[in-house]
């Protein structure tokens, strides 16, 4: 009995001897496999355009050999790169700089969404947990109190990217203030609004610029014929979309990649769909950053992109102020969170932009359950097409609300279409634009 016991013991000892040695070389084979592997140089971003000259823009703002925590805002509209802009960031300095931990933390706006009626500190508990334990890359982290992150980081050089952040909740959730962290940490926060960036205290912010005219077409032809410059006949027809694009980046990539293939001709067959539409995906991603907006400022960017892009100030501050109280601090509003600049007292609205604020309008009135208004011009809230104006104005029962009207002409004709449309449909506002 005693015999037998004693073997049994023994096997078991030696057993797991050779367990714990298998277990022990597939862990040495693992790390030396992914030491292996992250110390190959990145070629992920081989195939786009500018990044080097923005870098150059951007490395005095890191100012990486400081040994102060330092917060830096990259800041633009969407579509324009900041995501890609701070991936490259990341992938540069995480293998260097002897950060101990680093994190890119993707797309917060949409995967750390805080509902407005949620408890602010739940949230951000629940927020601060996910940041710690992707930072420190442990999935049993427990957070107690928002004081957790300083503790845990306070003493450690960590690079974090907070990638696409929309609330401040956010950031006082995941970066509140430069103590939390150990000398020499870099916090990158890319976002479309710059208000927030101001209200956290963040004054190294490096604002994305579009692209030169020569890098667009770069960019659109890497994505159209996996090369920098078109196929031979296609120049044209290349150039053509690249001003469609309106040279943002994420537009030209989508249109490259959608026109990857066609022949000359489906080229030519699918433009005039793309001057007067936009793609899926595009759209999605635009529509994303009014979808955002609140109900006053939605009706402002809409008239903006119905009406007055290309306008002076003062003039669509004259023509709007019966329907909003303070026009100048809606158009505040709509730069700060990169829907359109101001330049010289002018408003500027991306094409892309406007596009979207007409396909809104267009597809609004449909949303509603028995409504068509992309058939029904009249029940739309604006109208800038000739077509469809001249659809309304020939049938005197097409028009049941209020609808706005874009008119571009001299103004001996202006003033006699707006006589007769008022002659003919006096519950027509009209916007004369000239």
């Amino acid at each position: 009995m005693n015999t037998y016991q004693t073997i049994h013991l023994d096997d078991y000892i030696f057993h797991f001897v050779r367990v714990n040695e298998a277990k022990m070389i597939e862990d040495i084979a693992t790390d030396v496999s992914n030491k292996l592997i992250n110390s190959t140089l990145s070629r992920d971003f081989d195939d786009f355009i500018g990044l080097r000259a923005h870098m150059e823009k951007i490395e005095p703002l890191l100012c990486i050999d400081s040994n102060e925590v330092r917060m830096i805002g990259i800041w633009g509209p969407p579509g324009i790169g900041k995501t890609t802009i701070a991936r490259f960031l990341f992938s540069q300095l995480s293998g260097s700089n002897n950060f101990q931990h680093s994190v890119f933390m993707a797309n917060i706006r949409e995967t750390y969404t805080i509902p407005v009626c949620s408890d602010d500190y739940n949230a951000k508990l629940q927020l601060q947990q996910k940041f710690i334990s992707q930072i420190i890359n442990h999935k049993d982290v427990e957070v107690t109190h928002l004081g957790v992150a300083q503790e845990r980081l306070k003493d450690k050089k960590v690079l974090v990217v907070l990638d696409g952040v929309d609330q401040l909740v956010q950031l006082e959730a995941m970066a509140k203030e430069t103590r939390w962290f150990g000398h020499g940490s870099r916090i990158i926060i890319t976002t479309q609004d710059l208000k927030l960036l101001k209200a956290h205290g963040i004054n190294h912010i490096y604002k994305v610029d579009f692209p030169p005219n020569s890098e667009a077409l770069e960019i659109f032809c890497m994505y159209a014929f996996k090369q920098k410059y078109p196929k031979d006949g296609f120049e044209k027809l290349a150039w053509e979309v690249t001003v469609l694009a309106g040279k943002l980046p994420l537009g030209l990539r989508v249109m490259g990649s959608y026109f990857r293939g066609m022949c000359k001709q489906e080229w030519k067959n699918e433009l005039p769909w793309l001057r007067n539409s936009l793609n899926g995906q595009l759209e999605s991603v635009l529509k994303f950053s009014y979808d955002a907006l609140c109900e006053k400022d939605k009706y402002l960017f809409l008239h903006i992109a119905c009406f007055f892009n290309n306008r002076s100030v003062e003039v669509v501050e004259e023509l709007l102020a019966h329907t909003f109280s303070n026009v100048r601090q809606g158009l505040h509003v709509l730069a700060q969170k990169s829907l359109i600049s101001i330049n010289s007292e002018y408003i500027e609205m991306h094409n892309l932009l406007e596009q979207l604020g007409i396909e809104i309008v267009r597809k609004k009135y449909a949303s509603e359950p028995g409504k068509q208004s992309i058939r029904e011009p009249g029940r739309r809230q604006f109208l800038t097409d000739a077509r469809d104006i001249c659809e309304v104005l020939s049938d005197d029962t097409a028009v049941t609300f209020d609808t706005g009207i874009l008119l571009h002409c001299s103004l001996q004709i202006e003033l006699l279409i707006i006589s007769l449309i008022f002659y003919m449909c006096p519950f027509i506002r009209v916007v004369a634009v000239l």
